[in-house]
């Protein structure tokens, strides 16, 4: 099989806000951190681990992330691995960013909640 797949799909909370920019031609893009959890068991003992993904999101998928996820917004994500480097002391430090594609936000819009607030005193 001469086909490969470089194909990330994540779910997680916000661990900050984005941080939107504008590459030298105009560009948005924007940068965010994106925690999930996982529980396992070692020796016995219930462990918890949070892991930290880099998050890129690329023109109109920027603006919106950088509108509307705040930090702890429950994300879910499917991109592909882009892995880079940068030079801190004359060291190259390695990077990987999930290049996101598809974007859901999980958390219901203000709107939403407005309207469930609304509605919780109609019988049903």
């Amino acid at each position: 099989m001469s086909r490969s797949v470089n194909r990330v799909i994540l779910v997680g909370n916000a661990g900050s806000d984005p941080d939107v920019r504008e590459t030298t031609s105009g560009t948005p893009v924007a940068h965010l951190s994106l925690a999930t959890n996982r529980v396992f068991r070692k020796n016995g003992e219930t462990q918890h681990r949070t892991d930290w993904h880099r998050l890129t999101f690329w023109r109109r998928q920027a603006e919106t992330v950088g509108e509307y996820v705040r930090k702890g917004a429950r994300l879910y994500v499917e991109g592909h691995l882009e892995y880079g480097s940068f030079e801190r002391d004359g060291i190259a430090i390695p990077t990987v960013d999930v290049v996101v594609e598809d974007l859901v936000m999980l958390d219901p819009r203000p709107a939403d909640a407005e309207l469930e607030a609304d509605n919780a005193d109609l019988p049903v």
